[in-house]
């Protein structure tokens, strides 16, 4: 586990039967591992060994839905078991979340009728338990269920059951990613006759799915190029905005415009088509630069069609309001709920990002919102949104209310959704996981009728959730030096002391690049979500030399900068503090920084890392930027209504900025003479240091403002938004670790 953990990144299945083997692999991992795995046979007796490990290390475990009768079959079986072993995990304390359910399922293969109706056994299982038991994961081996059948013929079923499983609420599958083929991409034969044995619609379905497969192989797929061969104009409309083609679509809007008025090409050919491609990625059959580049095929239709739309009232489907929240420089979310939105029939006006209250409500007033949207990333901006329900409830208004962002979720809607006084808000709070959630309530709330029924439907939920127990609360958190770390034996010797600067020029993109995180860039900023051989041959066709082209262009245009700040500082550990002294005379504190402690686990803390000797031990501290230019770029991208090359342009140069901090971190530890793997990284905000507001005590220390030009927001974010900060400890036995509810 040691070993792996230094290559691997992602969390390690620890598997074997042996308590103490479980036990010594989690004592020297250094993040979180999944044990697989436990059940209620033998009375439990599993459980009894592993759970209680578990807690202890903070890790993840398995539990299958087996219990004294054996492995569970029906649905019924399969969530209460489920409900057993949530039960019996509290008694451990281990929550929910560290819960991952394997509902198991069967072979389709041997035509057993004891079998035939396993798989939709497992998918209503998964649904179960997910409903009944918030805050537990599920996995599942995929290819148990085709096991036994030939390799094409399993490839489809794999493939069909894996798509059904996910919509269900599959978060973990063990599959082989190279035979797994996305769902639309498999023929409408092959589908249907995989669906038919899945879902048990008929007797023969086993019978017939072996005959296809056996005599007649996979069916082609049709090119996108036939799909319009013999289609009307309408028709072929709604294909090329679904299949991302703009090439000719203004010749098509004008036949439709021989059949029917402006508004009614819009309303029934446009509209649907684009409601097809959100139905689709919220299916997760597109990933999101696709939806962007049918937006922009949809805002190129939209366009030439405003020539014969006539301005008046009916030609918009409602009025938003969009901002993000006061203090957050993040709103690359917020734009594409603006695309999606605009896209649909809807007038948005985007009032963009650190919007103070007061600026929002007045908007809203003026334009007579449908609706106000609210952004926000981090947890400390999201309270700008309950300020804005606060207001709106003050001013008797009643404007309904969506909020989304990273940093909330649908609970924290349900809060928001009562006043001071504790009424619920008239307008209503409703919480969209995505902008297609947004879009579709949106939808609802420009209905009077159907505003009505979803605003009862929410405030019977928020209201249930306000009259819920609360969360159990955690042990406090001991004093100093409550867990097992001991000072480091050797404290390095820094080149310098105090804050260096390494302006514009110095650092040349060819020296980054190298240290791009590829899958953060591809799946997380760019949105790209197929898997296996899809994956590579989508990144080797399409993102890859997307990537090389762009990163031409800032190196040919300079749109992306890199510039430093950093220094090293003595410093000792007081309590859970770490004093910064100042680095001539190092006697006076100049900082503190105020670290928080874990409540279990080992009760570990950042300042355990460091010496309690007066100024006896040195912190290392950096801020690093690629600059503004980025997102100027990226908005005026959008603005034309080029959406991809905007998400291209924002992805890039955040993943760019996290590629500077990684290069100027492998800098530090050479200043310092670090061995490979010592000297961990510690960013404010995230699981070990969750206080962002720790950033001013390192602008205190760096004042990177004045350095390179990365200020802060109320809210303590970095601007410009493609800025890192961060803290080096050089401790060999550094880890990163989660404080929990902080």
């Amino acid at each position: 586990a040691k070993l792996l953990s230094q290559a691997v990144d992602a969390p390690l299945m620890i598997d074997s039967t042996e308590a103490d083997v479980i036990e010594g692999a989690l004592k020297v991992y250094p993040g979180r591992c999944i044990v697989n795995s436990i059940n209620l046979e033998k009375s439990g007796e599993r459980v009894r060994k592993v759970l209680p490990l578990v807690r202890r290390y903070g890790g993840a475990v398995v539990a299958m839905t087996i219990d004294e009768k054996g492995m569970a079959q029906t649905a019924d079986r399969k969530a209460e078991i489920a409900r057993r072993i949530v039960q019996v995990a509290a008694e451990y304390g281990v929550g929910p979340d560290a819960l991952v359910f394997d509902a198991l399922t069967f072979t389709l293969a041997t035509g057993g009728e004891e079998y035939r109706h396993s798989a939709v056994e497992t998918l209503e299982g998964i649904r179960r338990i997910k409903a009944e038991n918030p805050g537990v994961f599920t996995t599942l081996g995929v290819s148990n269920v085709s096991f036994g059948l030939a390799k094409s013929a399993r490839e489809v079923v794999n493939s069909v059951f894996l798509y059904h499983a996910v919509r269900a609420g599959l978060d973990l599958a063990i599959v082989n990613p190279k035979d797994i083929q996305p769902y639309p991409a498999i023929g409408e034969i092959e589908r249907s006759l995989a669906e038919d044995l899945v879902f048990d619609r008929r007797p023969d379905a086993l019978a017939r799915l072996i005959a296809h497969f056996g005599e007649k192989g996979a069916e082609k797929q049709v090119a996108a190029e036939d799909l319009l061969a013999g289609k009307s104009a309408e028709e072929r409309i709604h294909l090329q905005i679904l299949h991302r083609r703009p090439e000719g679509i203004e010749a098509l809007i004008d036949e439709a415009l021989t059949r029917r008025p402006a508004v009614a090409v819009l309303n029934e050919v446009l509209l649907p088509a684009m409601k097809d491609v959100g139905d689709r990625f919220g299916a997760g059959e597109l990933i999101l630069p696709f939806v962007l580049q049918s937006a922009e095929v949809m805002k190129k239709a939209v366009a030439h069609l405003e020539k014969f739309l006539e301005r008046k009232e009916g030609t918009t489907k409602g009025t938003v309001v969009l901002a993000t929240v006061y203090g957050d420089v993040h709103d690359i979310g917020k734009n594409l709920v603006k695309t999606i939105l605009g896209n649909n029939g809807f007038t948005v006006h985007d009032l963009g990002k650190q919007v103070p209250v007061a600026t929002i409500i007045e908007k809203a007033v003026s334009v007579g919102a449908d609706a106000i949207g609210l952004s926000a990333l981090l947890v400390s901006t999201s309270k700008q949104m309950p300020f804005c329900v606060e207001e709106l409830h003050r001013r008797n208004l009643g404007f309904p209310v969506i909020i989304g962002g990273a940093a909330i979720n649908r609970r924290f809607g349900y809060k928001t959704h009562f006043a001071p006084d504790g009424a619920p808000y008239a307008g209503g709070v409703f919480y969209a996981k995505d902008a297609f959630e947004g879009l579709e309530l949106v939808e609802q709330l420009v209905v009077p009728e159907k505003r009505d029924q979803l605003r009862h439907a929410v405030l019977a939920k928020a209201i249930a959730a306000k009259d819920a127990p609360p969360d159990r609360p955690l042990p406090p958190a001991p004093a100093r030096r409550g867990s097992d770390v001991r000072p480091a034996e050797k404290i390095p010797t820094p080149p310098f002391w105090g804050a260096r600067v390494v302006p514009a020029g110095q650092i040349a993109l060819a020296e980054v690049w190298p240290h791009l995180d590829l899958d953060e860039l591809y799946k997380l900023q760019w949105g790209v979500k197929a898997k296996g051989a899809e994956y590579e041959r989508m990144i080797r066709e399409e993102f890859g030399p997307r990537l090389e082209e762009l990163k031409s262009e800032a190196q040919a245009n300079g749109w992306l900068v890199p510039k430093v700040v950093y220094g090293y500082f003595p410093c000792h550990a007081e309590g859970n503090d770490l004093v910064v002294l100042d680095p001539v005379h190092r006697k006076e504190e100049v900082a503190r920084l105020v670290l928080p402690r874990q409540p279990d686990d080992r009760h570990l803390c950042m300042a355990d890392w460091f010496r309690e000797e007066r100024g006896a031990d040195v912190c290392a501290l950096q801020v690093v930027t690629v600059g503004d230019q980025a997102s100027r770029l990226a908005n005026e991208a959008q603005d034309k209504g080029h959406y991809t090359h905007g998400l291209f342009l924002h992805g890039l140069a955040v993943e760019a900025a996290e590629a500077l901090a990684e290069y100027w971190h492998r800098q530090v530890r050479r200043e310092l003479a670090l061995p490979d793997g010592q000297g961990k990284r510690y960013s404010p905000g995230y699981p070990s240091w969750p206080e962002l507001g720790d950033q001013r005590q390192v602008w205190k220390l760096l004042e990177p403002e004045r350095a390179i030009g990365v200020g802060l927001t109320e809210a303590h974010q970095m601007v410009p938004e493609q800025s890192t900060s961060a803290i080096v400890l050089h401790h060999p036995d550094a880890i990163y670790f989660t404080v929990r509810g902080a």
